[in-house]
């Protein structure tokens, strides 16, 4: 799916988000590993800890750092999205790629999924980046799927 990031007016997100940390991979991945139906995205917490290693290792892609954001809660991470300079596994889409967005189902339903991809959303426009780009599939929820669908993000 993709938004064209023209004209694009995100609102400011209720939450506070912080920027990626390294030191909280542990708390990364079991949000990560929560937020995800078994099987779907990894089948341990330790798979989880490896995916969020290697998403900092840029394995998926150059991080954006700036369009990139966690979510927490009373201190605690619950949610985050992750997001590149470009899609690895799809060429013909240009502009920064949503890797990934997650929350752990003790924070679903107040607003952090649509926060974090506002943030990111927000950031791209902010550099002149012409659209932001993410991919569907088996593990996305229809929640996710209305939320990409509400923020104005089509189909190609």
């Amino acid at each position: 799916m993709t938004l064209h990031l023209t004209g694009a007016t995100p609102q400011s997100p209720s939450v506070e988000l912080v920027p990626l940390d390294t030191n909280r991979t542990q708390e990364l991945a079991k949000a990560y590993f929560n937020a995800y139906p078994p099987g779907i995205a990894c089948n341990t917490i330790e798979e989880a800890v490896q995916e969020i290693r290697e998403t900092f290792a840029g394995e998926y892609g150059s991080l954006r750092h700036d369009a990139s954001a966690m979510a927490t809660h009373q201190g605690r991470v619950v949610g985050a999205v992750f997001v590149v300079e470009r899609s690895i596994w799809d060429a013909e889409l240009d502009g920064p790629f949503v890797i990934d967005l997650f929350v752990d189902p003790v924070a679903q339903g107040a607003g952090l999924g649509r926060a974090l991809v506002q943030h990111a959303i927000s950031q791209c426009t902010e550099t002149g980046d012409e659209q932001l780009s993410l991919r569907v599939g088996e593990g996305t929820s229809p929640a996710a799927h209305a939320l990409y669908a509400d923020l104005g993000f089509v189909s190609r």
